[in-house]
């Protein structure tokens, strides 16, 4: 089984990046899952017919790349002049052309990535990716540390990862994941992520003691998963 990150150039001259997951199956399949579409294809299936199968199902592969993208704030393809939220403010991905590397950083609206004259779309994908993680990490990484002293509640494990379905998740066993796409939304969104898992560990449901404990360290919870919910997505 092989699978790896690709793209390929659209009828009308777009370029279109996705995971080629080649395997033992007996049809292609899409699926769009965080932004990202996937081509599932049976061992043997030529570029050419994978072009063709993404062409006559592309009025689908749009839509739900475009819900993917409203629901994580993050966009589809990661085109230099597109737009990005991180910490609720908007950035325009900018290249920026550099005989000398640097990573990417955030500056007067803007999110600047060397890049040189043969740099790929790929590489400015793994690029704006790598910086979104790391930002990710740091915040919230942050946010944990101020948070668990603020309750006094600590977790066995924190872990900041790519979920599919949440922003958070709180285990039986005392372990907390982050999605780390939690980035996209201000300080005190992250906040109230934070504190909204941490209070599962002391209670592992969604009781009225349950939200109680939150408006404790979060008052303003209301108002916070309003507007994620808003956005499509659940804490």
């Amino acid at each position: 089984m092989a699978k790896y990150s690709t793209c390929i150039t659209l009828k009308d001259g777009r370029e279109l990046p996705f995971i080629l997951d080649r395997g033992r199956r007996s049809r292609a399949v899409l699926a769009v899952n965080e932004g990202r579409l996937t081509v599932r294809v049976p061992e043997g299936f030529g570029v050419d017919k994978i072009k063709r199968f993404i062409e006559d199902n592309l009025e689908w592969v749009e839509k739900n790349l475009s819900l993917s993208a409203k629901q994580s704030g993050l966009p589809v393809t990661f085109e230099d002049g597109e737009e990005i939220r991180l910490l609720g403010e908007p950035l325009v991905i900018t290249a920026v052309k550099s005989d000398r590397y640097f990573k990417p950083k955030a500056e007067d609206g803007k999110l600047m990535v060397a890049v040189c004259d043969d740099s790929s779309h790929e590489y400015m994908i793994r690029q704006v990716q790598t910086y979104i993680v790391m930002l990710a990490n740091s915040e919230i990484t942050e946010s944990m540390k101020r948070l668990t002293k603020l309750t006094g509640l600590y977790p066995k494990k924190i872990t900041v990862k790519d979920l599919s379905a949440s922003w958070g998740r709180c285990s039986s066993s005392g372990n907390i994941s982050i999605n780390y796409k939690v980035v996209t939304y201000s300080k005190a969104h992250i906040d109230y992520v934070c504190i909204h898992e941490l209070c599962h560990l002391r209670h592992m449901d969604h009781s009225a003691d349950f939200w109680a404990l939150v408006e404790k360290y979060c008052p303003d919870w209301r108002r916070l998963r309003g507007s994620m919910r808003a956005d499509g997505s659940e804490e």
